[in-house]
């Protein structure tokens, strides 16, 4: 089981940063105006459907089925003090936490924006950060928690 959930995690992975920097460069797109909806809607409702499937897939992880997150919740102390056990018990998850938030807080400020430029912009700067945040948070190959770029 936990092989199999680590694999979806992984591979969707992929199709969350595709759609997290294809939001964000819709983001640039002009507001036709304040009648109009926010153009590309329909990208930032896939990345959010991406970014909470990623979230389940991860809680079960994280609470479930990780060997790492075990030990981790075993003695946190411990954890807390290794490097590869930190940054899966705590900046990982952290930091793909704030992403979801930014994502969803990006989308919200813009629809109850008062100006076509304000709802741009709040969109293009929590989507932006976002995917900064997902980009620094993955355990690229070759760093010290790296893992294979396709399971």
């Amino acid at each position: 089981m936990y092989a199999t959930v680590l694999t979806i995690h992984s591979w969707l992975r992929w199709v969350t940063l595709i759609l997290a920097l294809t939001a964000t460069a819709n983001a640039f797109r002009q507001h036709d105006g304040p009648a109009s909806p926010l153009p590309g809607r329909w990208w930032d409702t896939c990345l959010m459907l991406a970014v909470d499937l990623q979230v389940l897939f991860g809680l079960v992880l994280y609470f479930g089925l990780s060997p790492f997150t075990q030990i981790a919740m075993e003695d946190f102390g411990a954890a807390v003090r290794d490097p590869a056990m930190r940054f899966w018990a705590i900046e990982h998850a952290l930091a793909m936490f704030a992403a979801v938030v930014l994502v969803r807080t990006g989308r919200v400020l813009a629809m109850n924006a008062t100006s076509a430029v304000s709802a741009r912009r709040r969109r293009l700067t929590c989507f932006a950060l976002a995917t900064v945040l997902m980009l620094a948070a993955i355990p690229w190959p070759g760093l010290a928690n790296g893992r294979p770029l396709l399971r």
